[in-house]
């Protein structure tokens, strides 16, 4: 017999609109813990889980900070673009990291 597997959801930078009524949860999916949490529980709104999985992502490479020299780079540049993503959340614009807006869209697939 044929074994049949679900296919999983491919995300596109098109379905990713904002959603007034979800502005203040979408400013806070940019905290990293907050946002890995939303990720895995929103199910409606895919700004909140976009903005989610943006900041899980940048939440690992934080976790890079505690290597010298390397960390010490990738630090500081993970927290302005976090602040930067929670002003233009609050803004109602949708913040796309380069690279990792790409990686974010598939782990939204992963989680749906």
């Amino acid at each position: 017999m044929a074994e049949t597997k679900a296919a999983k959801k491919v995300y596109s930078l098109n379905e990713i609109k904002y959603n007034e009524v979800n502005k203040a949860t979408a400013i806070l999916a940019w905290i990293p813990i907050v946002g890995f949490i939303l990720l895995l529980v929103e199910k409606d709104d895919n700004f909140v889980k976009y903005n989610g999985a943006q900041s899980s992502i940048l939440g690992l490479l934080e976790m890079i900070a505690w290597v010298p020299l390397i960390g010490w780079l990738i630090a500081p540049v993970t927290l302005i673009l976090i602040i930067v993503g929670i002003v233009k959340s609050s803004q109602g614009e949708r913040f796309d990291i380069p690279l990792i807006s790409d990686l974010a869209l598939k782990v939204m697939g992963w989680f749906n």
